[in-house]
């Protein structure tokens, strides 16, 4: 009996990924319509495209809301807050930069053999960079962190149910859902093994949203600085 009443409660949890994920990709199907290859135009659909830069993050503001309060009703966030301390920020900072580091290797590397390289927002989401970069920074270095860390790490790893198991089926579905089977999904996978690692360790999803913000914002300036650092020592 236990057994059935964990397997409901499982498909429970998937249920809420799949909903609140769609409802995560409606702002960007509304607003950037005439960017799809089948869009679908309604009455409203010129008065959100004109107005992005502001009806882009008000919508994904309030899908942020919505799922922060629904993991709060659930009690995802219990304890979250709880054991933080200087060497704990610390060694978050150390994954961060060994993070920069192997996406930044990993890239070059794509280059030196002729391959394209992924960039920090991914081709999803490429008409992000018709919006104001204080827009851009916002979306990509807050609101999107946050919803992506709780549906993926949290409802998935709920959903699944078994942590281990929940690692494997995390880090490569969230890579493939920013770039389908194409090259470019390799520092993707990079990016996504040491986010969900990141959760997998203590299930603390502040963590990951930092590790996931702090790459977001820093990655275009670590990539420069990285290449004028070996290019001087070279």
């Amino acid at each position: 009996m236990k057994t059935i009443k964990k397997y409901k409660l499982n498909l429970f949890y998937l249920l809420l990924f799949v909903l609140l994920h769609t409802l995560y990709k409606i702002p960007g199907y509304l607003v950037f319509a005439y960017y799809l290859d089948n869009p679908l135009i309604l009455p409203f659909t010129d008065f959100l495209y004109t107005n992005s830069a502001l009806a882009f993050p008000i919508l994904l503001t309030l899908v942020a809301v919505i799922v922060i309060i629904i993991s709060y009703y659930l009690g995802f966030f219990k304890n979250t807050f709880e054991g933080w301390s200087t060497i704990r920020v610390f060694k978050l900072l150390v994954i961060l930069f060994v993070l920069l580091l192997l996406i930044y290797f990993t890239n070059v590397l794509m280059i030196r053999l002729g391959f394209s390289s992924s960039n920090h927002i991914g081709k999803s989401q490429n008409y992000l960079i018709t919006m104001p970069k204080v827009m851009q920074y916002y979306i990509i270095g807050i609101v999107a962190p946050i919803i992506e860390e709780i549906l993926w790490r949290v409802f998935l790893f709920k959903a699944v149910g078994n942590k281990n198991l929940a690692l494997f089926i995390s880090w490569p579905l969230f890579a493939f859902a920013h770039t389908g089977l194409s090259l470019e999904i390799i520092p993707y996978l990079v990016l996504s093994f040491i986010v969900t690692w990141t959760y997998y360790r203590n299930e603390n999803v502040l963590e990951s949203i930092f590790i996931h913000a702090s790459y977001n914002l820093l990655s275009p300036l670590s990539a420069q600085f990285l290449n004028s650092f070996f290019h001087f020592i070279v």
